[in-house]
């Protein structure tokens, strides 16, 4: 479970709000450049999902137009993709990654990790999950920042109410169940392999459909675990004194409470075995039976999360994921980060500057771990390409704790 003492979840998701939903209304700010060989092309499309168009970014190795400008993304941030660029199809087909975006965040939340990615010879998909708010790939926010100041406010400031105030209506409407993001998973899979097939789509023979990864951060983070095989043990429904606590958030309660874990026919239901590694970023973890679960899992697994206590998922869950999964298995924490570092739509703003300590100082530095440890992981198990593996031993970066690596 994401227990911090009943609070966690509600920081990460405050963090979250007012970082991403400042971004937005921000002056355009660049993020850091892609290190790989490829030049960067993205681009929009939209799936039909569940009575929604789900609009759905995608990055790729490309060969822009001489003088094309980059993109600049509907969240403000300057990369380096060009937006519909021709793709570089003579090292076709590339490994794909998916990367699922935090609680009321969006699929461009990441750009310098995203676009990275793409740099190094990946095809990197990042579709808007339904819960999308803060950001959006394609519009303007459904929650303002004046929404989420005047929420602070109201709840005179304390953070699990003010969450509430924000989410509490949708996220009672689900009763808790992130289950559906496993479902536009697997949609986003299967259209990306569509596309694939399809001669006349630009990304036509683009995508090695035996080489696919995912990544995700925050909510997305467990939705990269759920998506990667670590399964829900729910023999049984807990006794009603359990699901109905009123000393525990709905958020910290036994997910074996919400029907759709009950009703599972098999406990890795949710899981997409075309799924060869994951690489949970920070990721909030609501499994029962934790030990038990991470035992189960069958491909390679990597967690990047931070350090700061207060503004951090816990680190209990994390280790007992890491240290009851199969090799091989890495997990990394970086020093003076918190939950936002991932995310550079929030880095143009000001207060979150001032208010986070991934931004305050050294971001740069910081979102290089991200970028090595990322494309190293990768290359090594979607790729078979070793040559960078030497910073999985020793780390090469002032703000890497390898905690352990298990090869």
């Amino acid at each position: 479970m994401f227990r911090n003492k009943g609070a966690g979840w509600a920081i990460i998701f405050f963090i979250a709000a007012i970082s991403l939903g400042f971004a937005v209304e921000a002056r355009a700010a660049k993020t850091p450049p892609p290190d790989g060989p490829y030049r960067v092309g993205v681009r929009i499309d939209y799936i039909e999902m569940q009575g929604r168009k789900m609009p759905v970014m995608t990055w790729y190795p490309a060969q822009p137009a001489e003088g094309a400008k980059p993109y600049l993304y509907n969240t403000k941030i300057k990369g380096a993709a060009v937006l519909n660029a021709p793709v570089v199809k003579k090292d076709a087909p590339y490994p794909m990654i998916i990367f699922s975006h935090g609680l009321g965040g969006c699929g461009c939340q990441s750009v310098f990790y995203t676009e990275n990615l793409a740099s190094f010879g990946y095809v990197v998909v990042a579709p808007d999950h339904r819960d999308s708010a803060f950001c959006h790939i394609d519009r303007k926010p459904d929650i303002t920042p004046g929404q989420m100041m005047k929420a602070f406010v109201k709840s005179g400031g304390r953070l699990s109410e003010t969450v509430m105030i924000l989410f509490g209506k949708s996220l009672a409407e689900n009763n808790y169940d992130f289950s559906y993001r496993s479902a536009e998973i697997k949609k986003v899979i299967d259209s990306a392999l569509a596309w694939n097939k399809d001669a006349s789509s630009p990304l036509g023979g683009m995508i090695n459909p035996d080489k696919i990864g995912i990544s995700g951060h925050s909510l997305g983070g467990f939705t990269s675990l759920m998506i990667g095989g670590v399964p829900f043990h729910c023999e049984k429904k807990p006794e009603p004194r359990v699901c109905n606590d009123p000393n525990l958030s709905r958020m910290d309660r036994d997910p074996c409470c919400i029907a759709t874990m009950q009703n599972l026919s098999d406990p890795s239901q949710l899981a997409d075995k075309r799924v060869k590694a994951m690489l949970p970023l920070s990721p909030a973890i609501f499994f029962p039976s934790l030990e038990v679960a991470a035992k189960e899992i069958k491909i390679p697994l990597m967690i990047i999360t931070g350090d700061n206590k207060k503004m951090e998922v816990p680190w209990e869950p994390i280790w007992k994921i890491y240290t009851n999964a199969p090799a091989p298995k890495y997990t990394i924490r970086l020093k003076k980060t918190d939950h936002m570092t991932i995310a550079d739509t929030a880095r143009n703003v000001f207060l979150t500057r001032l208010f986070l300590p991934g931004f305050r100082s050294h971001f740069k530095d910081k979102a290089q771990a991200y970028k090595d440890y990322s494309v190293t992981f990768f290359n090594l198990y979607l790729k078979g390409d070793n040559s960078r593996a030497a910073i999985l031993k020793k780390p090469s970066n002032r703000f890497v704790e390898l905690w352990e690596k298990v090869d």
